[in-house]
């Protein structure tokens, strides 16, 4: 009898199993549905007519209105009416060559099944409630592949970069701070007691500002990319960070593809856009970098307003960078100007 509720309960358990990821499927789909409806881009479509290199800015990760805006049909048919031919999008690199496989809507969810199983990637709501992820992990991904079934509808050529992990890869260390912490051997880290020493929020810090400054080697690789698809206007769609930095990523597309950046910050509510400022405020004084460069517009998907920045001057109290954290351990090594 014991042996007979067992096997029962393992059944509905894997039923159950089962049909969850049937349901997170459904409300991904649902999730990455089009955003906008109608004629309703043309002001956006406006300035993606008139740049050659136009900047869609995230400006957090993860935030589902986004998701749903960036791999939403009315938005890739707004960038081929404007001519755009190439759509470099923040992603794995991994991750979006085995997306390319996608061709049907069927292989959508095999594909959003198949990276979940392998456990190698992790992706949150920040807006969420730090409960359980499922159904974020089934949107990055359903909007990712869909994204790859728009760019093949309307012929655009799809470019996926990664957002870097400094500890791959890459053959120098740029922060001072990050420098530092990586050289320390692991008898230091013991012997002086650094995990007390080096607070997770200076290290934390450090690790975002390394992977900031190799933007010109993400601004390579997309450069290389667009050359070998012929060339043409180009829309990026970086975390809004990467935007505005000082030789971040749209400096370095800029200077590598001969044209001026047009910055969107793309917002999804007003309740976003009216915190917006603060917002940049508090990660410019967490992460000690520079966002005082303002965006040219503003983009509120909830409203399907554009709006151009009238007072760039009240960015200027966004440069974090003299407010840096140095560990008392890596001082003399963080301003070594090497």
């Amino acid at each position: 009898m014991i042996a007979s509720f067992t096997l029962c309960f393992e059944t509905l358990r894997k039923t159950l199993a089962a049909w969850r990821w049937v349901v997170c499927a459904m409300l991904a789909s649902f999730a990455v549905q089009p955003a906008i409806a109608g004629d309703g881009m043309s002001a956006l479509e406006r300035v993606l007519r008139d740049g050659k290199l136009v900047i869609l800015a995230d400006v957090k990760h993860g935030v589902e209105d986004r998701i749903s805006f960036y791999s939403s049909p009315d938005l890739f048919d707004t960038m081929a009416r404007a001519g755009v031919r190439h759509v470099a999008i923040e992603m794995p690199r991994v991750l979006g060559r085995q997306a390319m496989s996608v061709e049907t809507e069927s292989d959508v969810d095999l594909f959003v099944q198949d990276v979940i199983r392998s456990g190698r990637w992790h992706f949150t709501d920040p807006d969420g409630d730090g409960g359980d992820d499922t159904l974020a992990q089934y949107r990055v991904l359903t909007a990712l592949a869909r994204q790859v079934l728009l760019a093949r509808r309307y012929g655009l050529s799809l470019i996926f970069y990664d957002f870097n992990n400094p500890l791959g890869g890459f053959t120098t260390q740029n922060d001072p701070v990050y420098r530092c912490l990586a050289q320390l051997s692991q008898p230091v880290w013991r012997r002086y007691g650094l995990n007390g020493a080096v607070t997770k929020e200076q290290r934390d810090a450090a690790i975002m500002r390394e992977r900031f400054s190799h933007d010109d080697e993400l601004a390579a690789y997309v450069e290389r990319a667009v050359a070998a698809t012929g060339g043409g206007k180009v829309v990026v769609i970086p975390g809004y960070a990467h935007a505005v930095l000082p030789g971040g990523l749209v400096e370095r597309m800029e200077s590598r593809l001969q044209a001026k950046a047009t910055v969107v910050a793309v917002l999804k509510d007003e309740a976003e856009d009216k915190a917006f400022h603060s917002f940049l405020w508090q990660q410019a004084r967490m992460l000690s970098i520079d966002l005082s460069r303002p965006p040219q517009y503003y983009y509120t998907i909830a409203t399907n307003a554009l709006r151009r920045d009238e007072a760039p001057g009240r960015y200027v109290a966004l440069d974090g960078t003299n407010e840096r954290s140095i560990p008392s351990v890596c001082y003399q090594l963080a301003l070594d100007p090497r």
